[in-house]
């Protein structure tokens, strides 16, 4: 009887794959489907390359023209698709590859021996040129260290050569990720071996078993088990994200990890959050909780972004997708009540400064509306205060202004004035809904079929909210898991989740590897923030230290003009001057206020005749073609190849009206998240006075 192989595909396989012409794609899909049934077939063509540099590398024939290079790596039934191309474009991409598996990590590596050959040529020649006293960036550290580090011995002479975290940067393509990223935090955070073994994710002296190779933690960041015909097919239909089967192996051990309750995982923009957050979705209805009744809901703040990630989960997914529910926390919590028969209706913006007029006018008092709105919202609704008392007491943390017990006393009288007000209108706000379904379900009204709940964008949530979420899911393993990062709340202030019922200790984890931006763009979207206390979401401090990308490119770069027209004129140049090369669905235009998004930004797009798609708070990013026009609010959870932030001015930048603390730390951390959404260019332009914040 013939064994079904283990088929395996490397992610230079799917980079190839995704060159060839569609007719040459859907042969090869009809290629593995008889290589999965019979890989010994006669017509399969299984055959050894001449003059290859490993003898475990073969080619199988997809047609007259085209063929596929294969790893055979022991003597099993694993077989690895590593590259597909034209006949004689794939031999001579075969014939200098190496796939050794590394003696102290026990991983599979790919290795291309002319780029090794280049590499250490370059090293002796730089060697040669230094001084004989100069610094050598690893030279305290031994070769065993080295190659425990993850370094194959044939790139030790360039290892060795460096004298810079430059140089290092510099290697990084002729290197295996784990072995650059271990050697990252030892030149650049001073890490001894093991220190920086755990920031990179790699397993110290874990036994070496090479016929497990493959199974190999380090090894899943570039080779991907296909685990059936529907998965296989699903891969090679569908526009493939490597984030979908490749992960690194820090996410892929969150992912997979039992906890004994709720789960925090913090890392900054660009390091994977909610792709762990999607794969944790996934592994939780798949692995864990699979009985037929069982669900699992996965909510986060924005409706846009829900959208997004509920057809993400849909492409990640096989049928337990039926079992997974993507809701907006907001839309959650109005549906809820609409199913208890209670109904609700939000205030409109107008009704809403009616209603806070008319308070004013009641209290006849000198206060500041705006900052009368700011307490509202900031205190009392986000602290769920319903009562005098309780707002007596509370903390006002960040706020800026101190006052006394008569002030607050004062306040309050408006504060019932306005809630008298909406009343009369029979309106709620937001955090209304959200208390009213937690009450819901603390006093059993209703009952939920949640076995865990999975939370991106925690930094955004309230007490309020986390008190709700609380209430979801009964208590136990893997009930919560959270993902979020203080450095991109843009909405709400900052929380302790112990105090909202919610025990991480323990139970947290960090990511600090940046695979969206470029180095350039995340140092430069980093020092927006730099100097500023960000918390941890449970009453601690957190920071980026040791938060890196793994790709470089240009600088950021920053331009003022003289007046609105010039700006536009620039940046529509510079848009025309990038669609002849790439679509205009990777360039997003992104301002700070809609009001300029769609007064001065979009009839200059308009008349230059340029597609478009304004992104509204419903609008899909997949919705239609064009350039994308957002406000930065809109564009957290996205990502583009090209941004543009317009219209950077003093006044707009931050507005007049952000004064306090807490008002110029969240427009800083939306200036972060704006430009920490560009992947290979950030253009920042502004007209007049250029913005403090730039």
């Amino acid at each position: 009887m013939t064994l079904t192989p283990n088929l395996y595909m490397a992610d230079s396989f799917l980079e190839s794959f995704d060159h060839l012409p569609m007719g040459q794609r859907k042969k090869v899909r009809e290629f593995l489907g008889k290589f999965r049934s019979d890989p010994t077939a006669p017509g399969i063509n299984y055959e050894p390359i001449h003059d290859t540099r490993d003898d475990r590398v073969r080619t199988v024939r997809i047609d007259r023209a085209y063929r596929a290079v294969m790893l055979h790596p022991n003597m099993g039934a694993d077989y690895v698709l590593v590259w597909v191309d034209h006949h004689d474009e794939a031999m001579a991409w075969a014939k200098n590859k190496l796939f050794p598996v590394h003696p102290a990590t026990g991983a599979i590596q790919v290795l291309d021996l002319e780029l090794v050959e280049e590499a250490n040529s370059r090293a002796a020649d730089e060697l040669a040129a230094k001084p004989l006293d100069a610094y050598a960036l690893f030279e305290t550290f031994a070769d065993a260290d080295l190659i425990r580090a993850g370094v194959p011995e044939m790139l030790l002479p360039s290892v060795r050569a460096l004298h810079s975290a430059d140089g290092l940067e510099r290697l990084r393509p002729y290197l295996p990720a784990e072995a650059h990223e271990t050697l990252f935090y030892i030149a650049n955070l001073g890490c001894a071996v093991d220190e920086a073994l755990r920031h990179a994710g790699v397993e110290a002296d874990r036994p070496v078993d090479a016929t497990l190779a493959l199974e190999h933690p380090d090894s899943r960041r570039r080779f991907h088990l296909v685990e059936s015909p529907e998965e296989l097919d699903q891969i090679l239909d569908e526009p493939m994200a490597k984030w979908r089967i490749f992960l690194h192996p820090s996410q892929a051990r969150l992912v997979e990890r039992h906890f004994n309750g709720p789960a925090r995982v913090l890392g900054g923009a660009g390091t994977g959050k909610t792709v762990v957050a999607m794969h944790r979705a996934r592994y939780l209805a798949r692995s864990v909780f699979t009985a037929p009744e069982d669900r699992i809901l996965f909510t986060t703040y924005t409706r846009n972004l829900a959208a997004n990630i509920r057809e993400n989960l849909e492409n990640l997914c096989g049928p337990e997708i039926a079992r997974i529910e993507v809701a907006n926390l907001h839309t959650w919590a109005m549906q809820l009540l609409r199913q208890a028969g209670r109904p609700v209706s939000i205030v409109e913006e107008d009704e809403q400064r009616q209603c806070w007029r008319n308070a004013m006018e009641a209290a006849g008092a000198g206060w500041d509306e705006a900052f009368v709105q700011r307490e509202w919202a900031a205190v009392v609704q986000a602290q769920g205060i319903t009562e005098r008392g309780e707002y007596l007491r509370a903390s006002r943390l960040g706020q800026g202004t101190a006052l006394n017990r008569s002030q607050r006393a004062a306040l309050w009288e408006i504060f019932a004035a306005y809630r008298r007000e909406l009343e009369r209108l029979d309106r709620v706000e937001w955090p209304d809904v959200i208390r009213c379904a937690r009450t819901l379900l603390e006093t059993g009204t209703v009952t939920l079929p949640y076995r865990a709940v999975v939370v991106d964008e925690s930094q955004d949530l309230d007490p309020v909210e986390l008190r709700l979420l609380r209430q979801m899911v009964p208590e136990g393993e893997n009930d919560l898991f959270f993902v979020g990062d203080a450095h991109q709340r843009i909405y709400g202030q900052p929380v302790v989740m112990a105090q909202c019922g919610i025990a991480i200790r323990g139970r947290a984890a960090k990511l600090r590897i940046n695979y969206r931006t470029t180095e350039e763009i995340r140092r430069w979207s980093t020092e927006v923030l730099a100097g500023a206390a960000v918390d941890d979401l449970d009453g601690g401090q957190d920071d980026l230290a040791a938060y890196h990308s793994l790709m470089t490119g240009i600088p950021p770069t920053v331009r003022s003009f003289a007046s609105a027209a010039e700006e536009m004129a620039f940046v529509l140049g510079e848009i025309g001057t990038l669609r002849e090369a790439v679509e205009l669905e990777r360039i997003c235009i992104v301002a700070r206020s809609h009001r300029y998004l769609r007064d001065d930004i979009l009839p200059a797009v308009r008349a230059a005749g340029i597609p478009y798609l304004l992104l509204e708070a419903d609008t899909p990013d997949y919705a239609g073609s064009g350039v994308r026009l957002a406000t930065m609010h809109r564009v957290k959870g996205l990502e583009f190849e090209h941004v543009f932030i317009a219209g950077m001015r003093a006044g707009v930048m931050p507005p007049a009206w952000a004064v306090t603390e807490a008002d110029l730390l969240r427009e800083r951390c939306l200036l972060h998240v704006a430009a920490s959404r560009a992947r290979e260019t950030l253009t920042v332009t502004g007209w007049g006075k250029m913005s403090a914040l730039v």
